[in-house]
Order: C-alpha cells, then sequence, then structure tokens
C-alpha cells in the first residue's frame, strides 16, 4: 500500500474532522473527481462557487440541510442542489444553508 493510499484510508476511517486541510482534500480526492462530471454538472458547480474544500470549517457540506452521506460515517456524500451530485463533507457552495 503506498503512503498516498495508507493516508486515504486512514482519512475515511476517521472523517475529515480534525483532520486539517490536507486530509480534508485527500478526502476530495476519494470522493469526488471533477474530471468524471459532465460539462454540465461542472458548470452547475462553477454558478454555485462550488469549493472541494471549505475555506471556513464551520461552514461545509456536513452542516448543511442539502447534504447526505453516502453511508454512515464516511465522508462522501450527495448534494440535492448538485442533482444529487457527489460532495464531501469538507466541501462548500455558495448556497450553504445550515442544518435546522
Amino acid at each position: 500500500m503506498t503512503e498516498t493510499s495508507r493516508r486515504a484510508f486512514i482519512g475515511l476511517i476517521t472523517g475529515t474532522a480534525g483532520m486539517g486541510l490536507s486530509g480534508a482534500a485527500m478526502a476530495a480526492d476519494i470522493c469526488l473527481d471533477m474530471a468524471k462530471l459532465s460539462g454540465g454538472e461542472r458548470s452547475l458547480r462553477r454558478s454555485l462557487n462550488f469549493k472541494e474544500v471549505s475555506p471556513d470549517p464551520k461552514r461545509s457540506c456536513s452542516g448543511c440541510s442539502f447534504f447526505t452521506t453516502s453511508r454512515a460515517g464516511a465522508a462522501c456524500g450527495k448534494c440535492a442542489l448538485l442533482s444529487g451530485g457527489p460532495v464531501t463533507e469538507a466541501s462548500v457552495c455558495d448556497n450553504w444553508t445550515a442544518r435546522g
């Protein structure tokens, strides 16, 4: 197992909280491959000012009402605003809305 895949595996087990920006970025690489998105999906993300890793840890997909996790304990999830497209707990966009 390479060092990168070992870190990514550990990141998935522990989640992105407390991992720091580099750990959140690794989780984003695992959950979301922007190259695999269609042109329309990428355009939608641009229009919402989507960021793979939020600059503000208090304002990320994990705390957004539009986010659902893919499975319990996973850093990967889906966003209703992005037609159920893949995101990570660490991602964010301009339409972020705190969970109620």
